[in-house]
Parts: C-alpha cells; sequence; structure tokens
C-alpha cells in the first residue's frame, strides 16, 4: 500500500466514523417519527372510554378498524423517514468520497459529473434492491408496520374484553412500541449502511483514480460475519478484502452490518500524485 493509499484509507474510515455518529441521529429521527402514531392511538383510546374509564366491547370493531389507519399511517411515516435517511446517507456518502480523494491525491482527481444525479442514483439502487428475502425496502417496512398492528391489535383488543382501564391499556401500548424500536433501529442501521457503501462504489465507478474497492469489517469484528469473510476472501484475484466496484455482494453482507470501504487507487495514481 502507498503512503497516498494509506492517506486515503484513514480519510475513508474517519468518513465511515462520521457516518456511524450521522446513523445513530437517522435511527433517533426514524423512531420519532414512527412514535407519532402512539400519540395518534392513545388520543383514539381516550375517545373512546366512557366516563368509568374502560372500553365497551361495543365498540372493539370499530376501534380495531381504525388500528388500519394507524399501521398505514406507520408505513406513511417510515417510508418517509426512511427515504430522508437514504438521501442524507448518499449525499454524506460521495461528498465523504470527494474529499478523501482530494485530500488524498490531489484537486484534479475530483470528478466532473453532477452529485445530484449519482446521489439520485444511490437512492433509486437502495430503495428497489431486492435482499435475500425477496423484499424490497418498502415491503420490509409494509412487514415492520403489520407487525406493530398485530402486537396492537392483541393488547387492545384483550383489554377491552377484560373491561381493563384505559391508563392501563395506554402503558401497555407504549410498551408495544419500545418492545417494537429495536426493528426500527435495525432497518436504519442496515438500510443507512448500505446507501453508504453504495454510495461509496458509485463515486468509485466515476473516479478515474480508483481501481478497487477494500471491504472492511463492522464493529461487532466477528469472524464468521461475512463482511468478515468477504475481507479474507481473494474473489477476483485483486488482493484478500479487494473487489471491483461492480461488485453488489459488499453493499449488504448482512442484516446490522457497519462494515465500510476504502480504495484501491490506480497504477497511474500510485506512480504519481494527480496536481
Amino acid at each position: 500500500m502507498t503512503e497516498q493509499e494509506r492517506k486515503l484509507a484513514a480519510l475513508l474510515e474517519k468518513a465511515a466514523e462520521g457516518y456511524g455518529r450521522l446513523n445513530a441521529r437517522q435511527q433517533r429521527f426514524a423512531i420519532r417519527e414512527i412514535d407519532r402514531t402512539r400519540l395518534e392511538l392513545i388520543e383514539l383510546l381516550n375517545e373512546y372510554a366512557k366516563k368509568d374509564g374502560t372500553i365497551g366491547r361495543a365498540r372493539i370493531n370499530s376501534l380495531l378498524r381504525d388500528l388500519d389507519v394507524i399501521e398505514a399511517n406507520i408505513r406513511t411515516y417510515g417510508t418517509a423517514a426512511l427515504d430522508s435517511v437514504i438521501r442524507e446517507t448518499a449525499a454524506y456518502g460521495t461528498v465523504a468520497a470527494e474529499a478523501a480523494i482530494v485530500g488524498a491525491v490531489g484537486g484534479s482527481a475530483a470528478i466532473d459529473i453532477s452529485f445530484n444525479r449519482m446521489n439520485a442514483d444511490v437512492f433509486n439502487y437502495v430503495i428497489n434492491r431486492f435482499d435475500t428475502d425477496g423484499l424490497v425496502l418498502s415491503d420490509r417496512i409494509w412487514r415492520l408496520a403489520g407487525e406493530q398492528r398485530d402486537a396492537l391489535n392483541n393488547v387492545i383488543r384483550s383489554a377491552i374484553i377484560r373491561g381493563q382501564d384505559v391508563r392501563t391499556t395506554v402503558a401497555q401500548v407504549r410498551r408495544v412500541y419500545d418492545n417494537e424500536t429495536w426493528k426500527i433501529r435495525r432497518l436504519v442501521i442496515t438500510e443507512g449502511n448500505v446507501a453508504y457503501r453504495v454510495a461509496d462504489s458509485y463515486y468509485a465507478r466515476r473516479s478515474n483514480v480508483v481501481s478497487g474497492l477494500r471491504i472492511h469489517r463492522g464493529k461487532a469484528d466477528r469472524p464468521n460475519h461475512r463482511c468478515s469473510i468477504l475481507e479474507r476472501e481473494d474473489s477476483y484475484g485483486m488482493g484478500a478484502g479487494v473487489y471491483p466496484e461492480s461488485a453488489t455482494e459488499i453493499y449488504n453482507p448482512h442484516v446490522n452490518c457497519t462494515s465500510y470501504l476504502t480504495y484501491v487507487l490506480t497504477e497511474d495514481a500510485q506512480a504519481e500524485e494527480v496536481r
């Protein structure tokens, strides 16, 4: 590895650490957005409650139908939140890649194309990609919303049948939302980091000084994780952990993966610093 590549790797590693902090904020944002439906549901429960604080059995079907609206809102808020996460990540990733290249190689190594177009390409890839489960992002959001609705349905139906007071039911609804939070975090971690790796890859495809992508295992540092295996493998004869810009297997090694990419420079870029 040349001095330029070491400097470039350090800059890209620092950028990846920065994205880790950004992704943590993105998780909190997505959770807050979906949590808006909790407030909507609590308001509904209070509207249905009688003077004694319970909800009559005659209202059960009407209230459960209202859960259809809550489920739809979870999908709507969740989709908007994930779209925002992916767009923000694409912009962060491509700008960080450019800054690292310029910082390590030189100003004339900057690419001369529209970042807006490149970021849009990243966004479209991430929302339309099929994962190993055969689902695209919108399918996973629908599944999350459906599972949350089912959990709420069970809590509310049981509470009404038992004649439970609304205050207790509201506390149980809060627990459902709290218990489902990990699914939102997993989705944002997974999809956000996919978008970040895709942004790095798409930038590399458009660069004249990058010849390959080197994957680095995620923070979990588990030898059996797919990212660790990819880091050790020499699948393309380019060296251990090095892949061509077209290699999509490094985009999402596994769920919750925080692996990141650095660049291998072309021979010309290694031979002399581009000015």
